[in-house]
């Protein structure tokens, strides 16, 4: 089992190195049944397709495992191991990293809001159109809808002691042995079945089918679109499917976060899991996403462990593959069934296998990905940087003639030295200046902007089908272009949903960002990179800064309208102002 290491860049080395016995199939070497060890940089096993039996079999071809499975054994990675002793919040983490178990002994009938004497004619089958309707509502108009959804789907948890308790602190598993169809309707296999029958998805952007065996992960790749044949083939044979953002084609799973985003404030994800009878399909590892694993069909033997160390407490990149050898002994080891939800924070190390006996199929749902205070400030110091150093002389001044004589690694020891301890303070007056200068609130603007032009479209304003997963524009809601100047100067107006349109100053012009041209078929397209640029170009709107405080006023009121005759600017201009955005669809005129 591995040990915490002195040097920090030795252990961040080794976290960065792949396991040993993951390996890469070049099409050479598969025609020759032969592998070949994967390089540093790969993370999955590339197997190209081969159209005879005989060749796709030597393909498959694996490193034999010579490390012990049984890690029931090992000794759990605890954080006073680590030599250099870590950070004391993280190891005080790590010791309060146990899992919660959550018996909810309620039956389908009862959590409908019957007494369980049969007196209410609510089927579960209804209460899980009940609650898929309440998701279409989540992300709209409806004050409080996101958040009664999201209670739902936690229940008999409060959302009140999920987030003092357990959000970014320790996993916990809710068991329904009494109403396992609390999931049903919202993804299953038939759903995959569908989507391949009628979509066109290829491999590794729309699906992946990965087997993990003998302790190495293998992904099947081809080129071209997936034909089903060759799909249900290889699960036949234990490889796992993995349909990536079902979002873009699933309504229940569209409509569930878009809940979800609206809830948290942060783009949520999805993937969909369905893995064949006594297999696993994927390495033990650790993401970086608050994880939401939802079992709709099946059994699956689920298998988690605490972070080993303090650098892997709330981690903001995911991990590579860990070796059994890594893990220490699991905090759960379990089954989940259809109906059970298991929330795991960022970090927790875990692996899954299906029942022997049945599939498995689970969605994942995800939050929270680069949503952290160090994503905040990456955006926040160069800017502060850049204030400061216009309104600061100090920042402008030349480094110490000669500093390089006594600052580096190589003379790193030398505490004592006055010339170095000089320069330090100097550093950190500099750092201090530059701290006083972050611009808060434009940081903020800027994260705002990112996940207003991420996340789905609106449920009402969105089709169901891919074509259309781009929202209309205020479809049937633009009664402003029939009413003449009088009576829209007489009206009211507001956003057409809460949580839609964003505004901001950018030099000389007050800016309107909003999210009703974003397209559900892009939705977590490119995942983190896609935020580094809007989405949605056409998401934005440029005004003068004139425009600036009636634009706050529209954007900031929801839920209650504004009278356009009370707008802090003339008539014709707002006239125009209003009319501009009805047209696009962000506003709506509530009365004549």
């Amino acid at each position: 089992m591995r040990r915490g290491n002195g040097s920090m860049l030795l252990r961040r080395r080794r976290l960065g190195k792949r396991s040993k016995h993951e390996v890469q199939c070049s099409p050479a070497a598969e025609e020759n049944g032969e592998c070949k060890e994967a390089d540093d940089e790969e993370e999955v096993v590339a197997v190209e397709e081969e159209e005879a039996e005989e060749e796709e079999e030597q393909g498959e071809e694996k490193q034999e495992d010579d490390d012990d499975d049984d890690d029931d054994d090992a000794d759990a990675m605890l954080p006073e191991e680590e030599e250099d002793g870590g950070d004391p919040e993280a190891v005080k983490y790590i010791l309060g990293f146990e899992v919660e178990v959550i018996e909810d002994l309620r039956t389908a009938i009862e959590e409908c809001g019957g007494d369980g004497d049969g007196e209410t004619t609510t089927t579960g089958k209804q209460q899980q159109q009940q609650q898929q309707k309440a998701a279409r509502r989540g992300d709209d108009r409806i004050p409080g809808a996101a958040d009664r959804f999201v209670e739902w789907v936690l229940s008999p948890l409060s959302l009140e002691r999920f987030h003092s308790e357990f959000w970014e602190r320790k996993p916990f598993l809710i068991r329904r042995p009494h109403n396992r169809s609390f999931y049903d309707g919202w993804f299953g296999k038939a759903d995959i079945e569908k989507l391949l029958e009628t979509q066109s998805l290829r491999y590794g952007v729309n699906l992946d089918v990965t087997k993990y065996e003998d302790g190495a992960r293998s992904t099947f790749s081809s080129d071209g679109d997936a034909k089903p044949s060759k799909v249900w083939k290889k699960f036949s044979k234990g490889w796992s499917v993995r349909i990536l953002h079902p979002q873009c084609w699933s309504d229940p799973i569209f409509w569930m976060l878009s809940a979800f985003e609206r809830y948290w404030r942060s783009v949520a994800g999805c993937n969909a899991y369905l893995t064949p009878p006594g297999s696993q399909g994927f390495s033990p590892h650790y993401d970086d996403i608050e994880a939401f694993v939802i079992q709709t069909e099946g059994k699956k033997h689920w298998k988690c462990y605490r972070p080993r160390s303090s650098s892997e407490v709330l981690p903001r990149f995911s991990s590579p593959n860990f070796e059994q050898l890594d893990l220490g002994k699991p905090i759960l080891d379990v089954v989940l069934e259809a109906g059970d939800i298991l929330y795991m924070p960022r970090g927790t190390i875990h692996q899954a296998k299906a029942a022997s006996d049945m599939h498995s199929l689970h969605i994942t749902v995800s939050v929270g990905q680069r949503n952290c205070w160090a994503d905040f400030l990456e955006l926040a110091v160069p800017r502060a940087l850049e204030l400061a150093t216009e309104d600061h002389l100090l920042l402008r001044q030349n480094l110490p003639r000669g500093y390089s004589d006594y600052m580096g690694v190589a003379h790193s020891e030398r505490e004592d030295d006055p010339e170095r301890t000089l320069f330090i303070e100097q550093g950190m007056q500099c750092m201090n200046l530059v701290m006083e200068s972050i611009p808060w609130d434009s940081a903020a603007d800027q994260l705002a902007v990112k996940f207003l032009q991420s996340r789905l479209p609106l449920p009402s304003l969105a089709t169901g089908s891919e074509e259309n997963g781009l929202a209309t524009r205020g479809r049937g809601n633009m009664p402003a272009a029939n009413l003449t100047g009088k009576q829209l100067w007489k009206s009211k107006v507001r956003l057409v949903a809460p949580d839609v349109a964003r505004l901001v100053v950018e030099e000389d012009s007050a800016v309107v960002y909003h999210m009703l041209s974003n397209r559900r078929v892009l939705h977590n397209e490119g995942d983190d990179e896609s935020c580094k640029e809007p989405l949605s170009p056409n998401g934005r709107l440029v005004f003068s800064l004139d425009a600036a405080p009636a634009l706050e006023e529209l954007t900031m009121a929801f839920p209650e309208p504004v009278q356009v005759a009370e707008l802090p600017m003339p008539r014709h201009e707002a006239l125009t102002l209003v009319t501009q955005l009805c047209e696009i669809g962000l506003l709506i005129v509530v009365d004549g």
